[in-house]
């Protein structure tokens, strides 16, 4: 965890500095990750300064909130108050983290390094961090305010996903997550106190998406509709700009180096993890990454039915390397082919490792943004076959000069077998190419440096 007494010496450094401080619930997940990134990022460019702050968590090279027994207890408390309060609302148990109506949350506009900021920097703020009560107060500091939104939740009336539901267009309302919807439920409700707020504020306030998919998302909101009868109700009142999540292009490299169709170990990197799985003639692994298995929107079932639909054709090489806490039902993976099961995994090294063992990472989940896993496998000269939902169709090439992976609709398996076979089947030559433009649109598209510029520009867009 950092020494907050730097915090002292910052202040102290001429106001040519732009000093931005970055907001996070929690120091688990993908938004964490894409927030630790950009703010290490920006300290690299000249006349910024840039601190990362999270609510909860583990320690970390970051400034911890919750860095006692008693602020542990007390962040655990939040959280588990608005959830006990959520009770009274949801429809069914399955839902109760996929919902949060901002009920709870600290005073965070009255810490010291938000009153030394420039730019107050938002990114994940649910699990009690900041209620819409603690953002109003925010907001209302005057200050310049971007916040990235790292799912639909910022411009939903609760809920994270909608998952096929499309009343955040109007004003919400007769919400599917709760016991008793209505025109005027909890949703409702939610919506129409975000829409005051960020309508209150809108000239310091920008949104970040990463990706175009979802900035089509916020803008078909209401959300950030004017209601005025003499501005059209299409006309988007808050600024939205798409921005992709940083990640290090230097330290998610491909484990081989594959110059002309030679394949030649990268210095320093080494051929095969200690996992038993190499990357060699006779096996072809696909790789698998959620942090819970058993959420049926990520898709491992289908991952599972595309293993064994290859496994059955003859593909009897493939091999599957699984990340994630397996919470199915009974605990079953069900694959006919050998499988490795990582767990969990946190660690960046451990992911890069993955990575440097598969020759494919599969991704079917049924709703995304902009997965980082995806990112990360390019980077690492990994091809990626996925369903086209959210924000991936931007990330994968699937035109054959330039592919780097494969799509298919959402739920079709087969069409992702066939293209995973063909892979399979296909000349060495061809397959090193396409590794070789995996590994260019990452640093194209992903490099932490270009994304921080990109950011440093909307900073000072506001100044």
């Amino acid at each position: 965890m950092k020494d907050k007494s730097k915090l002292i010496g910052n202040a102290q450094k001429s106001d040519g500095f732009l000093r931005v401080v970055h907001l996070n619930a929690s120091s688990a997940g993908g938004a964490f990750v894409a927030a630790q990134r950009l703010s290490l990022a920006l300290t690299n460019l000249p006349g910024v300064e840039s601190e990362h702050w999270v609510f909860e968590g583990g320690e970390g090279d970051f400034y911890l909130w919750a860095d006692s027994w008693i602020k542990k207890k007390w962040a655990f408390g939040l959280h588990a108050i608005e959830k006990l309060d959520f009770l009274q609302h949801e429809r069914e148990k399955k839902v109760r983290f996929a919902f949060s109506h901002g009920k709870t949350g600290v005073s965070v506009d009255a810490w010291d390094c938000i009153d030394k900021a420039d730019v107050i920097h938002l990114h994940w703020i649910n699990k009690g961090f900041i209620s819409l009560k603690g953002l109003n107060a925010l907001l209302s500091l005057g200050k310049r305010v971007v916040w990235t939104c790292h799912d639909m939740w910022p411009f939903t009336g609760g809920c994270y996903h909608p998952r096929g539901c499309d009343h955040f267009r109007d004003h919400c309302g007769n919400c599917h997550y709760l016991k008793s919807p209505s025109e005027k439920d909890l949703s409702s409700r939610v919506f129409a106190a975000k829409k005051a707020i960020y309508h209150n504020q809108s000239e310091k306030l920008t949104f970040i998406t990463p990706s175009a998919w979802l900035k089509n998302q916020a803008e078909s909101s209401g959300i950030f509709k004017v209601d005025r009868d003499d501005i059209s109700k299409t006309e988007v009142l808050q600024n939205l700009e798409v921005i992709p999540n940083p990640i290090d292009t230097d330290y998610f490299v491909p484990c081989i180096e594959i110059l002309e169709g030679e394949q030649m170990l990268a210095e320093g990197m080494p051929l095969i993890v200690d996992w038993g799985i190499a990357s060699t003639t006779s096996k072809f692994v696909l790789m698998f990454a959620a942090a819970n298995l058993g959420n049926l929107a990520k898709g491992f079932a289908e991952f599972r039915d595309l293993c064994n639909g290859l496994f059955n054709e003859g593909y009897t090489q493939i091999e599957a390397l699984i990340v994630g806490e397996n919470r199915l039902d009974n605990g079953e993976l069900g694959l006919k082919c050998k499988s490795t099961s990582l767990g969990f995994i946190s660690d960046s090294q451990q992911m890069r490792d993955a990575y440097w063992c598969a020759d494919v990472y599969v991704t079917t989940s049924h709703e995304e943004n902009l997965p980082t896993t995806i990112m990360e496998s390019l980077s690492c000269g990994v091809p990626v076959a996925a369903f086209a939902v959210g924000g991936i169709p931007e990330m994968i090439d699937n035109h054959d000069n330039h592919r780097t992976g494969w799509l298919a609709e959402k739920l079709d398996i087969k069409r992702l077998q066939l293209s995973i076979a063909s892979y399979i089947d296909m000349p060495p030559n061809k397959r090193n190419q396409i590794k070789l433009n995996c590994r260019a649109a990452a640093i194209e598209k992903y490099s932490a440096k270009t994304i921080a510029e990109k950011y440093l520009a909307v900073y000072m867009d506001g100044r």
